[in-house]
Order: C-alpha cells, then structure tokens, then sequence
C-alpha cells in the first residue's frame, strides 16, 4: 500500500469510528466503540501490587494488534509467554509440565476480554458493563460526566474529567453508593486517535474483608496504530517442545 493510501485508510478509519461513536447509545458504547478504531498498541508495562505489607512487581512487553493478535512476554515475576495469533490461543507459565491452548471461538469470556482489550485502556471493566442500563448521576466540579451501571452484584459508576477523558471508574455494593469496594484512577493520558485517549498510568484500590489492596500500572514507550512484526504472533518460533492442552486440568492431573 502506497504512504497515500495507508494515509486515506486511516482517516476512514477515524471518520467511521466517530460515527459509531455518536451513534452508540451508553458512555460505556462510546468509549468502547472509541477504542476500536485502535488497530494496534506495543508497549512495556510495569504493575506494581501491594497488599498486607507485599509487595510484588511485574514486568512485561505486550504487542497488540486486531483482530486477535497479541504477544505478551512476562519477564517477572514468573517467566510466562502469551501467544495468540487470530486464531488460537497459547499460553506458558516456565516451569509448568504442559501450555494452555484453545481455539478463540472457544475460550471463556475472561480470557476473550483480556485478549481483546486495548492495552492502557480501561476496557477490562468496561466491556463487563457493556449493554447494561445507564443511570445519569450527579456532576461534580471534577467530574461533569458521571454515569451509573447496577451489575446485579455490585454499581459502577465512571467518570469523564473536564476533558471529557475516563479518569476514574467506582465500584460500590449498591446504588446508594455508600460503600466502596474499588476505585481505579486513570492519567498520563496520550491522544491515540482524535478524542480517543489512553492512560499510561493506572491506578487501583480495592478493599476486601477491612484490608486495602494497591495496584500501579505505567504503560511504557506507548507505540499506536503502527505496523508490528508478523512474526510475533507465530507460537511455533516460541515454544518448543512443549505439550500443549484445552484445559488446565489437564495441566495439572
């Protein structure tokens, strides 16, 4: 393809996402349908957890790229490789007797979810919310947009900042919105495509049982919407000699 057609391929592409972003009918539509005019996110990412006095790091690189492409290499703290090359599923914890591989049309929804949310973004949470009920809560001076989302188990409530950016997503045990559960904040914000941003810093708190669990994510040289080596999504250059299986019982008999 010559630079002058990549070039009009990706204005299609920001023109036709906005469209089906003012066309979707909830925030969490919009933001998701923002999103998928990402076509593809490399990235390091550092995420440090603390909880009861622990702390763990983890370190990886991820490469991302539609539809269902994704190379993810954990370096610590358990060397672990994640392949998924539009088709099927790999994974390899180092150390372990046997890889976890499935068929994409068959993997559960928590895994379809993490293979397919853009990195530093906040789509873990918000593709559970997805075609569920909007409620229009009140505005704040920080946050002029707030929406709420009853899961059945739990209430959501995201908010937009000034710049109308997801900056903060709440979790309470009800609509009253008395008690939080976990709060995630978002910033170090980069512009991906016209009004679509990621955060390149997250922000986690969750509290169970009367005790606080922390987690920071910082998501690292942030390339978007760039070509990234084919060769990435081939298992077969990465795992050798290797077993794998459809279903971690079989992992560990």
């Amino acid at each position: 393809m010559t630079p002058r057609l990549e070039s009009i391929a990706l204005a299609l592409v920001f023109v036709l996402g906005s469209a089906t972003m003012n066309s979707a009918s909830t925030l969490v539509d919009q933001l998701i349908a923002g999103y998928e005019t990402i076509q593809s996110v490399s990235c390091d990412v550092r995420r440090d957890a603390e909880s009861s006095g622990n702390k763990v790091r983890a370190l990886s690189r991820v490469f991302f790229e539609k539809p269902d492409k994704l190379h993810v290499d954990n370096v610590t703290p358990l060397p672990r490789r994640i392949i998924c090359d539009g088709v099927t599923f790999f994974s390899f914890l180092e150390g372990d007797p046997k890889g976890y591989s499935r068929p994409v049309s068959k993997l559960e929804n928590d895994m379809l979810i993490s293979l397919r949310k853009v990195p530093a973004t906040a789509m873990d949470h918000l593709l559970r919310l997805r075609g569920m009920a909007e409620t229009n809560l009140e505005a704040t001076s920080t946050y002029p947009v707030r929406k709420g989302y009853d899961t059945g188990k739990m209430f959501a409530v995201l908010s937009l900042d000034t710049s109308n950016r997801l900056t903060r997503i709440e979790m309470f045990t009800s609509a009253d919105l008395k008690q939080l559960i976990a709060r995630m904040d978002y910033g170090n914000f980069v512009e991906a495509v016209p009004g679509v941003w990621l955060a390149a810093l997250h922000q986690s708190s969750m509290w169970l049982g009367g005790k606080e669990s922390k987690e920071t994510s910082r998501f690292d040289h942030l390339t978007i919407n760039q070509p990234i080596a084919q060769d990435l999504f081939k298992a077969s250059l990465y795992f050798k000699g290797i077993e794998f299986v459809s279903s971690f019982e079989q992992m560990y008999p």
